[in-house]
């Protein structure tokens, strides 16, 4: 009814040059949760709680005849719509959208159970956004994507640049699908020294996707996207296999240090994850205590108990176990307790200002404390001045990496370097 509603009134409008209507795309944020830990039940009747209060919303807003009366359906799971067939302004729309955000924000009381959602919503405008159904749904929806990648509970409207993004985005699915297959992504390494000692104590594999049309990309400008469709455990898979078979053959070169890599969310929700690295490394007869896993803060924060026992058993056969990015999330200080682990990596932005703010030293001094007090070591990223590496050496911090001591390099000039350090003659500020 929704869409044949929405044609017939694209249809009337085509006659009419000055008239403008709106369509707004609703999701919910965090609805999920509910479904999760109240049951689907409770679940719908969440939905109805919702319906009834954007009808009043959108009933508040109407005071005109019956033809400009809004429309509000619900389309899917929870997404809605809400049309309005006449419209004063963009601001107007802007005002209501802005309403119905702050109505959703207010918590619901649901079997004795004060239930906290969000919405984030996609605004379009015919007919600048579009004279077709299509054109404006799919405006819509790119709008409310835009608003729920910014953090939810807001709205967005659309615009030629959101378009131009959105296009960029699907261009780079179906690029990274095709690269995997083509096997177009490389592993660069950057050293990781110990500044106690100075001596190089392991590296970190940084994924790098050699793009056949814009050449090397950083992994910013594709894993958020590859993690949002899945391919990332595909590429996950890949990492692995490379970092085992790298790993085979320095190991025969006398290759005495670690290698660091990073874990995927979405890898740990496949069941056969931890047997397949398992498999990867026994096959290629290459130890786990040769290996780091390193996990996102709010990754670590979120496992299941199972997935703890994994990465448990893991380390008691030898791989390291370390959080990255630690202090960009929100740390459950219990979990961080409990959680088994060897190291803990500074976020970049915690250490930038460290050689000029006093309160970033106190910051990140507390901030190693804290690490520390739960018997782990510290490794501090992104170091690029002596200063920087004098003052973290002062707070007692293990281990450093960053382009102050060397930036990421292939395969052949990592190995070149170490053999300069090895020797002695690669310059240290330890």
């Amino acid at each position: 009814m929704f869409t044949e509603l929405l044609k017939a009134e694209i249809e009337s409008s085509s006659r009419r040059n000055d008239h403008k209507f709106a369509v707004l795309f609703l999701d919910l944020d965090r609805f999920k949760n509910v479904n999760d830990s109240l049951g689907h039940a409770r679940g719908d009747q969440l939905l109805i709680m919702v319906a009834n209060r954007l009808r009043v919303v959108v009933n508040a807003e109407f005071n005109g005849s019956a033809s400009s009366r809004p429309l509000l359906a619900r389309l899917a799971g929870d997404e809605f719509t809400i049309f309005f067939p006449a419209i004063d302004s963009v601001e107007a729309i802007e005002r209501i959208a802005r309403r119905v955000v702050m109505a959703i924000a207010e918590p619901f009381e649901l079997c004795s159970h004060s239930v906290d959602i969000g919405a984030s919503i996609g605004v379009a405008i015919s007919p600048e956004h579009g004279k077709s159904i299509e054109t404006l749904m799919r405006a819509a929806d790119i709008a409310m994507y835009r608003a729920k990648s910014n953090g939810g509970g807001q709205h967005c409207l659309f615009s030629a640049e959101l378009a131009a993004e959105h296009q960029d985005r699907v261009d780079t699915e179906r690029a990274l699908t095709e690269a995997v297959q083509r096997g177009d992504f490389v592993l660069a390494f950057q050293p990781q020294m110990s500044l106690v000692t100075g001596a190089v104590v392991g590296a970190e594999a940084l994924l790098r996707w050699n793009n056949p049309r814009d050449g090397l990309r950083l992994p910013g400008t594709f894993i958020p996207v590859a993690e949002r469709t899945g391919v990332i455990s595909e590429i996950g898979d890949w990492v692995i296999g490379e970092v085992a078979s790298i790993l085979a053959d320095w190991r025969r070169n006398a290759f005495k240090g670690r290698l660091a890599f990073n874990i995927s969310p979405r890898q740990l929700d496949r069941p056969d994850f931890f047997l397949r690295l398992r498999s990867a490394f026994e096959d290629a007869d290459v130890p786990l205590s040769m290996i780091e896993l390193e996990f996102t803060e709010s990754a670590a924060m979120e496992v299941s108990e199972p997935v703890l026992e994994e990465i448990a058993a893991l380390r008691a056969d030898g791989a390291r176990i370390a959080i990255d990015d630690f202090g960009t999330g929100y740390s459950n200080l219990a979990r961080l307790r409990s959680m088994p682990l060897d190291r803990v990596k500074l976020d970049p932005s915690l250490i930038a200002d460290i050689d000029t703010s006093e309160k970033a030293r106190v910051i990140v001094q507390a901030v190693m404390q804290l690490i520390k007090g739960v018997g782990c070591e510290v490794v501090a990223e992104a170091v690029e001045t002596v200063a920087q590496a004098d003052i973290l050496r002062a707070m007692g911090c293990d281990t450093v990496q960053g382009y102050i001591f060397a930036a990421p390099m292939f395969e052949d000039e990592f190995l070149a370097w170490i053999g300069n350090a090895d020797r002695g003659s690669v310059k240290s500020v330890a």
